[in-house]
C-alpha cells in the first residue's frame, strides 16, 4: 500500500516526522520546508507508540503528546539508533520525561559504554541543570540482545549499519506493513561492501512500505567525505530498486543544504527510481499512513 500524506482514520501505521535534519539543527528561511530539527520520528503501531531517536525535534513530539492526552498516562518507547549529539540533544526538553504518570521504555546498543550511561552524562550538572534521576517518568533502560524482538504486538529487527560509531537500523513489522528507520548509514563500493550492502542492508529494508533512510549527500559531495557514515542518494536508490522498497523517504539532510538544493536532490532521484519505488525528501510535520 502506498504511502499517503492525508489523515485517514483507518490505518495500521501512522508516521510523523519531527525533525530530519543531520548533524546541527538549522533554522533559518532557506530551511522552513523541510525543517531545521534533527532526527525523531514518531510512529504509531495502533496503540503503540514508537519514537526514533531523541534529536532536537523530540522537543516538538513531546508538547504535541501533551496537548494531545492531556492527563492520560503514556507508555513511550524510544528506539535509539545511535548516541551522536544530533541524535540525543532534544532529550532533555522531551517534556513527558517529567511527567510522573508517564512509562518511557529506552532500547538502544553498547558501545563503550551503555546506552544508560551516556544519557547519564548528557544530563549531568555541567551539561544541563536537570539530571536524569531527577526526571519524573518512570525510565526503563533496555539494551537490545534478541532479535527481533517484541514491543506488544509489533515485531522489530534491528542491524549494524556502518558508521563511525555503533549505529542501529531498525524494521519494524506490524499487521504486515513494514516500517524502516535505517539513518546515518553509509554505502560502500570498496572490495567487499558489495555483500554488506546486498546482504544486511538488504535484509534490513527489503519489501518496505516506508524506508527513511539517511541520504545526506550527492555522489558528487560524497567523494569528499567517505568515512564519515553517512550516505549518498544515488546509491540508496540503487539499493532501494534492487530490494523492492515502496516509499523512500530521503532523511538526515545536510545542514548546508538548503530547500532548494533538497528539492533538485529529490527530483534527480525520482527520475533514477524504478518502479514500485517512489522518492520523497521528509519534511517536518509531515505525516505518512499505511
Amino acid at each position: 500500500m502506498k504511502a499517503r500524506h492525508v489523515q485517514n482514520k483507518k490505518h495500521d501505521i501512522a508516521i510523523t516526522f519531527w525533525g530530519v535534519r543531520g548533524s546541527i539543527p538549522t533554522p533559518g528561511k532557506q530551511f522552513n520546508k523541510y525543517g531545521g530539527n534533527t532526527a525523531c520520528v514518531e510512529v504509531r503501531c495502533g496503540d503503540t507508540r514508537l519514537i526514533f531517536d531523541a534529536g532536537s525535534g523530540i522537543r516538538e513530539l513531546g508538547r504535541s503528546l501533551n496537548r494531545e492526552y492531556g492527563d492520560e498516562p503514556l507508555e513511550l518507547h524510544l528506539l535509539i539508533s545511535h548516541t551522536h549529539w544530533d541524535h540525543i540533544q532534544g532529550f532533555p526538553f522531551f517534556e513527558p520525561a517529567y511527567m510522573k504518570k508517564n512509562s518511557l521504555i529506552i532500547y538502544g546498543g553498547h558501545s563503550v559504554a551503555t546506552l544508560q550511561d551516556l544519557l547519564i552524562k548528557q544530563m549531568e550538572r555541567e551539561y544541563f541543570p536537570i539530571t536524569l534521576s531527577e526526571l519524573g517518568a518512570n525510565i526503563v533502560f533496555k539494551q537490545l540482545n534478541e532479535n527481533p524482538f517484541l514491543i506488544n504486538e509489533v515485531k522489530i529487527y534491528y542491524t549494524f549499519l556502518l558508521h563511525p560509531v555503533l549505529s542501529l537500523g531498525f524494521r519494524v513489522e506490524y499487521r504486515n506493513k513494514v516500517f524502516v528507520y535505517a539513518t546515518d548509514n553509509e554505502l560502500l563500493d570498496e572490495e567487499g561492501m558489495e555483500d554488506y550492502n546486498k546482504k544486511n542492508m538488504w535484509n534490513l529494508i527489503r519489501n518496505a512500505d516506508v524506508l527513511v533512510a539517511d541520504c545526506q549527500y550527492t555522489e558528487e559531495e560524497y567523494a569528499n567525505r567517505v568515512g564519515w557514515g553517512h550516505a549518498a542518494i544515488e546509491r540508496v536508490v540503487k539499493l532501494c530498486n534492487e530490494s523492492g522498497v515502496k516509499n523512500l523517504f530521503a532523511f538526515h539532510h545536510d545542514f548546508n543544504h538548503s530547500d532548494a538544493d533538497l528539492d533538485a536532490m529529490i527530483e534527480s532521484a525520482r527520475e533514477a527510481a524504478r518502479a514500485p519505488l517512489r522518492v520523497y525528501g521528509a519534511r517536518e510535520h509531515m505525516k505518512v499512513y499505511l
